[in-house]
């Protein structure tokens, strides 16, 4: 009987109900837990992390340009001094008023350098988009006509022969002949080195006619009943330009510097001009007697300026879609 009633008491222990909780302290347990802020979300974190890298990637991508215009559009602002005026005594070294000391005749090496990044800027500017517009001209004309029989065709094959000789002398010597057929001006230097830097378009947009000309479409197009007038100007040209425009930054480096070379060897922009390689040239004899600062800054500037244009070319089309991407982010939202 006691072992019954044990193990009933036993089975009526374990059977014994969870106490319930009052309905005030339920109501205030609700409250606590819905008092608690919702837990950071990982994705928002994410995605905010990577629109900054973006915005990081498109800057550094521009930084370089931005700062090569904003000191040539406000070199005024920034020079101390006229770039073609003596303004002290000759051969001062860099001080609190000259900041990058004087040259031999008295100038101040800080406007002149200043000023000198605003004309290799301008002269790149005109050489580059004369040489890809014409490049892209004369290599267009070359890759549609020279495969064709007639007249044209000769001219075609005539013009990519030049073109290939034209390449083969050294960029510097043409240059050098140009200048002394046409003597020393802003003219004759625009030409020679627009003569020198076009060959590069011309080679790059025939090779891309000639492999667009191979495409299917273009058969399927000409089936349709386009001529071939229409499918060179729809379909091949646009096609085809692609890399010339790429090239562009390059052309426009390679510009600042043959200015300077020519500049460097007395044949370019006329003195008293402030100019990279002219300053240079005059300041070497300078250096070797311990006057380094006439020629280190302009050399500075021009390595400084052909490094970030050359760093841009690079980055840029690498950051175009990123600004799609951050375009489109927003148009959605």
């Amino acid at each position: 009987m006691e072992i019954s009633m044990t193990q009933g008491s036993v089975a009526l222990s374990s059977a014994t109900p969870t106490p319930v909780k009052p309905a005030h302290a339920q109501l205030k347990h609700n409250q606590l837990h819905t008092a608690q802020p919702p837990a950071a979300q990982p994705g928002a974190t994410i995605r905010g992390s990577s629109t900054a890298r973006k915005m990081l990637t498109i800057i550094g991508a521009f930084l370089p340009v931005i700062i090569i215009v904003a000191i040539c559009l406000f070199a005024p602002a920034l020079a101390h001094f006229s770039p073609t005026t003596t303004v002290g005594a000759a051969r001062l070294s860099p001080n609190a008023k000259f900041w990058f000391g004087t040259d031999s005749v008295g100038m101040d090496v800080y406007s002149r350098t200043l000023y000198g990044t605003r004309i290799a800027v301008q002269f790149a500017i005109v050489v580059a988009v004369l040489s890809t517009v014409l490049g892209v001209l004369i290599g267009t004309f070359i890759g549609l006509t020279e495969s064709s029989k007639g007249v044209i065709s000769n001219v075609g094959r005539v013009l990519n022969k030049i073109s290939e000789y034209i390449i083969a002398i050294p960029g510097i010597i043409l240059a050098i002949v140009v200048v002394g057929l046409m003597g020393s001006s802003n003219f004759a230097l625009i030409t020679s080195l627009t003569l020198v830097l076009v060959q590069a378009p011309i080679k790059l947009t025939r090779v891309e006619i000639l492999r667009v000309k191979r495409e299917n479409y273009l058969e399927a197009a000409q089936m349709a009943g386009e001529s071939s007038f229409e499918s060179a100007f729809v379909h091949v040209i646009p096609n085809s330009i692609g890399p010339a425009l790429r090239n562009l930054p390059l052309i426009f480096g390679n510009c600042v510097i043959n200015l300077a070379a020519l500049g460097f060897i007395g044949i370019g922009v006329n003195a008293p001009t402030p100019e990279w390689g002219y300053m240079i040239s005059k300041g070497i004899s300078s250096m070797m007697l311990g006057r380094w600062w006439e020629a280190v800054f302009p050399s500075l500037f021009l390595f400084a300026s052909v490094l970030g244009i050359s760093y841009s070319s690079k980055a840029i089309p690498k950051a175009i879609p990123l600004i799609r991407q951050l375009a489109g982010r927003r148009g959605n939202q």
